[in-house]
Order: structure tokens, then sequence, then C-alpha cells
């Protein structure tokens, strides 16, 4: 059987605020409330919200080409690879084809 004592949401809400507000490291905030560093780190990520998965769709600010050449937009990816679009470019696509890149 366990040692260890069962903490509620509202203990581990009230330490992760702490935790946030920065005026003790969190390995002190987790020696204070006695509790370990590991499960206090657990419990400061799991507040923190998921980044977006791989696939879904890409961030794209639109962009208008001004001047009296070609307009094109390109996006460069690591080693090397380079893609242009022609100005009017369904931006559905160019999103599809960035997020599959990255």
């Amino acid at each position: 059987m366990s040692t260890q004592k069962h903490r509620g949401a509202e203990f581990w809400a009230a330490v992760v605020d702490e935790v946030k507000k920065g005026d003790l490291p969190r390995v002190q905030v987790a020696a204070k409330h006695g509790v370990s560093d590991a499960a206090l780190k657990y419990h400061l990520y799991k507040t923190v919200p998921a980044r977006s998965p791989k696939g879904s769709s890409p961030e794209l600010l639109p962009v208008r080409l001004s001047g009296s050449v070609t307009k094109q937009i390109e996006f460069e990816f690591g080693g090397g690879l380079r893609l242009r679009f022609e100005e009017g470019c369904d931006p559905v696509y160019v999103a599809a084809i960035v997020s599959r890149l990255r």
C-alpha cells in the first residue's frame, strides 16, 4: 500500500498558482508543500495548453504583394527546400502543403 498522501485538485491548483507567481523556485515550492519536484512539474505542465499537433492547419497570415515583378510568395524550409506560389494561389492549398512539410 502506498504511503503517499492523496492531494486533490484544489491543493494542486494552489501550489501551481504559487509556482506561476515566481516568488520562489519550483523546487522550493515543492519542498515547502511536501511534494516531489517531479509531481509538481507534472501538475504545472498539465495546466499548459497543448500545442497544435503536427498536421493541423498552420497559421498563415494574408499577404498582399506589390510591384511590377512577378508576384510570388516563397516558403523556405530546412535542407534548402524552397516553395514558391504565385499570387492568387488558393490559401487552403498552400496551407495544406506547408503543414505536410513541417
